[in-house]
């Protein structure tokens, strides 16, 4: 069979797609994988055909507007609002793009900015992803909705309010795309019927954050999505440095170091001497590097991670992943999106000491952060403990799995 990946964003929302496309062609199946020309060289690496949706995601964290409001507040909303944003048109283009892509495919699996791919009408069978859970439940409020005493009935609407914000994102542009297509228009919000007549696919473990009992049947928590990638030699230096002494502590922060900039590198660099150890920076402003300290600016994550005593991060998706799959606990420092609801998580689980919010983050709490999970054994057993259970999932073959039963079901 073929099928079609859509993804667009930074490098933790296509990694995961790129594992998954590997896995699928490992089973013998025809994989496209559409999203921006920064990622061409990653989808070709992993033997995948890559189609281009125009744009960078890249871009979103350069302007100047959004680091200035990501320092202010981590409210997604309100970034959301001082982003560069393309017109109806540019967006209905996308999904041009998008729609072509899809085409001749068995299925189809987009995810967050590339669902409108499927409220359009791609003509083909199609499911979704998300990083964070979209399907309403009475056993959790929806992502980024009021805390309200309100019982079980208000925690339900939130996610009806949530998926009506995200229809009013899509539908202008969806309607001018079925426009051009000679379709109606799609006036009711179609994103309850995701997880019915669509499946949602949430690549975490469920030993991580388990699926509630009251979702829909074709909800699924199938274990994180990993790309084995092939064989790299680690930088020979790095190799040295880890040899040179005790474990160190890494501090990765992604896409998002513009936002946290050279203070935040100071202050974590004066936690970690602190508590008397060295550091690997990956990523990063460029400067001086001292000799406790290591700088590299990208690293195969699931063969740094296991080597090291705590990881510091933004608690975002992707490098929340490969932190609890490498069995190490970690400190975080959320700015913005998915960050502050990942790092809460991480904390009830006992991987991690409470959140040390960037927009608030003083030199106090990183250091009393950095001391306690270097010094408190607890961390580091349960992190261990959690790192056993998630390795032991078998994310891309479950998706796999689920996607074979579709295409099949479609065929019926």
């Amino acid at each position: 069979m073929k099928v079609s990946l859509l993804t667009f964003g930074t490098r933790g929302d296509v990694h995961p797609f790129v594992a998954l496309g590997a896995g699928l062609k490992a089973r013998g199946h025809e994989v496209d994988l559409a999203t921006s020309t920064d990622f061409k060289a990653m989808v070709e690496e992993a033997g995948l055909n890559f189609r281009e949706i125009p744009g960078s995601g890249a871009d979103y964290f350069a302007a100047p507007a959004v680091i200035k409001s990501i320092r202010k507040s981590p409210s997604s909303i309100r970034t959301a609002m001082v982003m560069p944003r393309p017109t109806v048109d540019e967006v209905a283009d996308s999904l041009e793009k998008m729609y072509e892509a899809g085409q001749d495919a068995d299925f189809m699996l987009n995810n967050l900015i590339t669902r409108g791919s499927g409220y359009a009408g791609p003509g083909v069978p199609w499911g979704t992803v998300s990083w964070w859970p979209i399907t309403p439940t009475r056993e959790f409020r929806a992502y980024k909705t009021p805390d309200l005493p309100l019982g079980p009935a208000y925690t339900r609407f939130t996610h009806s309010m949530a998926a009506q914000l995200e229809w009013a994102f899509n539908r202008p542009a969806v309607n001018r795309f079925r426009g051009r297509k000679g379709l109606p228009k799609v006036s009711k919000s179609p994103v309850g019927l995701l997880g019915h007549e669509q499946p949602v696919f949430y690549p975490y473990s469920p030993h991580f954050l388990p699926p509630p009992a009251d979702w829909p049947e074709h909800t699924h928590v199938t274990g994180y999505w990993y790309w084995q990638r092939p064989d790299r030699q680690p930088p020979a230096d790095l190799v040295d440095f880890l040899d040179s002494g005790s474990k160190p502590i890494v501090l990765a922060l992604g896409s998002a170091w513009p936002v946290y900039g050279e203070e935040t590198l100071a202050l974590v660099r004066d936690a970690v001497r602190h508590a008397k150890r060295r550091l690997i920076v990956v990523g990063g402003p460029e400067g001086d590097r001292p000799d406790d300290e290591f700088r590299v600016q990208e690293v195969d994550y699931g063969w740094l991670f296991p080597q090291v005593a705590a990881v510091i991060h933004g608690a975002t998706f992707g490098t929340t992943a490969d932190v609890l799959r490498s069995g190490v606990p970690q400190v975080t420092v959320p700015c913005w999106a998915d960050g502050p609801y990942w790092a809460d998580r991480l904390a009830e689980l006992g991987v991690s000491p409470a959140p040390v919010p960037f927009q608030k983050m003083t030199g106090e709490q990183v250091r009393a952060a950095v001391t306690a999970v270097v010094d408190d054994q607890r961390y580091t057993e349960r992190a261990a403990e959690l790192g056993t259970r998630v390795r032991a999932d078998r994310g891309v073959e479950t998706a796999c799995d689920l996607i074979e039963a579709w295409v099949r079901r479609a065929e019926a």
